[in-house]
Formats: structure tokens, sequence, C-alpha cells
């Protein structure tokens, strides 16, 4: 049944401004408890190819308020690739950036992943990567000539936005549909960052 309905969806699409829908098909996570962090609803409807840098700002107080940073086990990725709309490369470069919802300001990590169609893909970290309470999760497809991998987005209209894309990583303009499969998995920190031990740290996961 799920083979049959994936078929349909790789079929049933209309494409507009770097964007392309499809029908609504799910998507399992890889996180199992209030420590994986998530903005997108489970159901992608579009894949999206625009821009250089497609990320999304996320807010450790949209999912357990008061805490003063966030500790990131690994990062996870969600494509589409579409015959009418080959990749040329299925390589990328997963960032973690502090930043608010301006601006990515803060390069945390870079790490060289390559997409799988319709897959979970993952940037793993062993060494625990520690952001702030505003950080971002990035595709950087600079390795591609034209924005490839797509990643798969949702279809909920944000009241907030957090899925964003950029040409030139200066301005940065929402997606606005819904938001991008970019799903975190870590812990969160709740006293100062100078009294927390490595071991702290550790086992925060």
């Amino acid at each position: 049944m799920r083979r049959a309905f994936i078929v349909l969806a790789v079929y049933a699409f209309t494409a507009f401004a770097a964007n392309a829908w499809i029908e609504g098909i799910p998507v399992a996570g890889g996180g199992t408890d209030q420590d994986y962090l998530q903005y997108d609803d489970g159901f992608a409807y579009w894949f999206h190819w625009g821009g250089s840098w497609r990320g999304v700002w996320f807010n450790t107080d949209d999912f357990m308020p008061g805490m003063i940073a966030f500790v990131l086990d690994f990062s996870e990725y969600w494509f589409f690739h579409h015959v009418s709309y080959p990749w040329d490369v299925s390589d990328f470069y997963a960032e973690v950036w502090n930043g608010d919802y301006m601006t990515p300001m803060a390069l945390l990590d870079q790490t060289q992943v390559t997409a799988i169609h319709y897959t979970p893909v993952y940037a793993n970290y062993s060494t625990p990567v520690v952001a702030g309470v505003d950080f971002w999760g990035l595709v950087n497809t600079e390795m591609s000539s034209g924005g490839w991998p797509s990643i798969l987005g949702d279809n909920t209209a944000p009241s907030v936005d957090h899925s964003y894309y950029s040409d030139d990583f200066f301005i940065w303009e929402p997606w606005g549909i819904g938001d991008y499969f970019i799903r975190i998995e870590g812990g969160f920190i709740s006293g100062a960052l100078d009294n927390v031990t490595w071991g702290e740290i550790k086992s925060s996961f």
C-alpha cells in the first residue's frame, strides 16, 4: 500500500518558482522524545530547490521554555528527487549556525552529507555541538549549480516563519508555504553554561 502511494506522489505534481507540488506523503521521524525538534507536520506536499541555502530557524522556547542552550546529537534532512527536476549533485553541506530569526550568524558545524530520495539522511556529531536558544539547521547547496538536492516541505502555513532560503546568505526570504523537513535531536541545557561540565553535556542525550 505504501509503495503504491509513493508512486502516485511521484507523478502527481505541479511546479512553479523552484517549488513542486506532490500528493501528501508521510515522512517518518527518527526521534522518539521531547528532545527531537521539528516544525514540519510529518506530511510532505512540496519539494523546493530555490536559493543556495535553505534552512530552519529553531527557537528552543517553542519546545521547552526557559532553557539556555541546546546540545545537538544529530541533524536529520529529507529530500525528494523527481525525473523532471534531476539533481546535478547529491552532496550538500549540513550546517549548524547560531543566530536569531533575522539571519544565521556564527557557524558551529559543517558536515558533508549525501542526499537520498525520500529517505532520511543525517549529520551525526561525534563531538556535541552546543547551540544557543536560537540556532539554524541549514542545507548549503553551493556544490550544485541549481540549488540541488531539493528539500521536502509540508503544506501547513506557519503562524511564525521558521523555514527560509537565501541566494546570497545576506537576505533570507521566508518560504511561507510551510516548513522544511529539517529536524534536530539532542538535549536541552538549563543551567549556566559556565557551570556545565563535559560529562553533563554528554549525559543530556
